[in-house]
């Protein structure tokens, strides 16, 4: 319990800082220092438009990013992205389907996803969690209509644990390396990039198995068709907006709240 409430603790100093450094942010862009009151675009593409967070005494956020100029041009690529193609199919999916049945959807991947979860749980020597996860998934599958009701929820003993292949890495010993920002996924560094490959692979040969064992006639067409729902899924459920803070150091708050992040995510 103790454990647990520390980084409960943790993640909620975290993210108020994250609020805070937008608050203030904002609020520096009425000052008298010009690299402060550039507008914030949603698109800058030139160096000269990045104000330094380290050169205004923020020097505590910092991170080891040696391709800053690729993750910025990046970073904008992917809020233009989410902009003019993700928000507006998005917004048609939450149009087209009420809220139960994208809440059904949203609790069905999720119990899908607890396979992957189990299997870095293992690999991480994390006995408790494996336990957690494999009766979660248990419950959800038969209680819970194959995981369109999310019943183990219920039970403060079997809470949602969230593990993935960058996390193994680390709990392995692999170092963050470089931050990097993936195209389309966002924040992201050198071993967690691997990650997500790892965890790809694992949600594709689970596909496979199961369109196998349900007899699917056209798997591929299938697959693409779940990849397209679980994008949608994932953009619904995310509060995030690019460019909403309000703040000139945006790109630099978002590269330190991930590097912290994944830091107590390894820890734990």
């Amino acid at each position: 319990m103790r454990k647990t409430a520390t980084t409960a603790l943790q993640y909620i100093l975290v993210f108020s800082l994250l609020s805070l450094l937008g608050a203030c942010g904002a609020a520096t862009t009425t000052h008298v220092d010009p690299a402060l009151t550039l507008p914030v675009s949603k698109f800058q593409t030139t160096a000269n438009h990045w104000p330094k967070a380290s050169q205004h005494g923020l020097n505590f956020m910092e991170v080891n990013d040696p391709w800053e100029p690729l993750n910025r041009h990046l970073y904008d690529f992917n809020a233009g992205f989410d902009e003019y193609f993700m928000l507006p199919v998005t917004s048609g999916y939450e149009a087209v389907l009420p809220s139960p049945i994208r809440s059904g959807i949203s609790n069905l991947i999720q119990n899908v996803n607890e396979l992957p979860t189990l299997v870095n749980c293992m690999l991480q020597g994390k006995i408790e969690k494996s336990a957690i996860t494999s009766s979660r998934f248990l419950i959800n599958s038969t209680f819970g209509l194959a995981g369109i009701m999310d019943l183990a929820s219920d039970n403060p003993n079997f809470t949602l644990q969230k593990e993935d292949f960058g996390q193994t890495l680390g709990v392995w010993g692999f170092g963050n390396g470089p931050y990097f920002v993936m195209p389309i996924f966002g924040p992201s560094n050198v071993r967690d990039t691997f990650g997500f490959g790892g965890d790809f692979m694992l949600v594709l040969l689970q596909m496979k198995h199961t369109y196998r064992l349900l007899g699917v006639n056209n798997p591929q067409t299938v697959g693409y068709a779940e990849l397209a729902l679980r994008a949608l899924n994932r953009r619904s459920n995310t509060a995030f907006r690019y460019h909403g803070t309000g703040s000139p150091f945006e790109y630099e708050m978002i590269r330190f709240i991930y590097t912290k992040k994944r830091e107590l995510d390894i820890r734990h």
